[in-house]
């Protein structure tokens, strides 16, 4: 037998039978048990707080040591203001104490949003804006009166600006585009805009009210045709001049440009 096995056999059995060795191996058992069990049921329930728990009621949560965070508030016309309509963590789960417990909170008040303004826009683009805003499009119909771009939306009711609450219902009108017929035009100058646009109207013809502005006068520019948003603004002005000659004819649904004093 190689000398460095029978070396290597006598140290083994040497440490076998020390007395030493085997009482330091079982210190050191006892010592890693008391270590685990100092960790794991001492330590870790005192951080974690395993065991403790309370359950999440539906209301009152100050009262469970819990901390109730309002998430969310929102309009249910089924309940009072106030209530609790949703919670998170649900109720009759079990949580630690101090766990926050979110809350979706009545307000009582119908939200409401302003009608976008969509004359002049294509019937599907003025569709998809009102749903976005959370309308519904109620009924959409030809317009009775033509007007030169056809499919656009030439009016709405309740008008741009007005404030409805989620879910009102939007009419619209579209254009037929110009009609075959003929119409002619009446003289307005004079006239305040609105009465001028009554009057066209009653011949199936439309106003488009033109008013320069103070640096368009002063550089001599052409004046630029005047927003429909502002259009109350000008109802009374007076009409200096129009786009088409008194007693001419031009189809129905044609624009008649109205040139008012800045």
């Amino acid at each position: 037998m190689p000398s460095f096995l029978r070396r290597t056999g006598r140290y083994l059995w040497t440490l076998l039978t020390n007395l030493y060795f085997w009482g330091g191996l079982v210190l050191l058992a006892l010592l890693a048990f008391g270590a685990y069990f100092l960790f794991d049921d001492v330590i870790m329930p005192e951080y974690t707080r395993y065991g403790v728990s309370v359950t999440v009621p539906e209301v009152r949560l100050e009262e469970r040591d819990l901390r109730p965070q309002t998430l969310e508030e929102t309009f249910n016309p089924d309940v009072e203001r106030g209530a609790v309509i949703e919670q998170s963590p649900r109720g009759g789960r079990s949580v630690k104490p101090g766990r926050r417990v979110y809350l979706t909170v009545n307000t009582g008040d119908q939200p409401v949003v302003a009608v976008p303004r969509v004359v002049n826009a294509s019937r599907r683009e003025a569709k998809n804006r009102l749903r976005s805003l959370g309308f519904t499009v109620g009924q959409v119909r030809e317009d009775t009166i033509p007007s030169p771009y056809e499919g656009t939306v030439t009016r709405q009711k309740p008008a741009a600006g007005d404030s409805l609450p989620r879910g009102a219902s939007v009419s619209l009108w579209y254009s037929p585009g110009l009609a075959e017929q003929t119409a002619t035009v009446p003289d307005v100058t004079g006239m305040t805009v609105e009465k001028a646009r009554q009057k066209l109207l009653s011949r199936k013809l439309r106003a488009v009210v033109v008013r320069p502005s103070e640096s368009d006068a002063d550089s001599g520019a052409q004046p630029s045709l005047e927003d429909d948003r502002k259009q109350a603004d000008v109802s009374q002005m007076t009409v200096a001049r129009q786009s088409r000659k008194p007693d001419s004819r031009v189809r129905q649904g044609f624009e008649v440009r109205l040139f008012v004093e800045p």
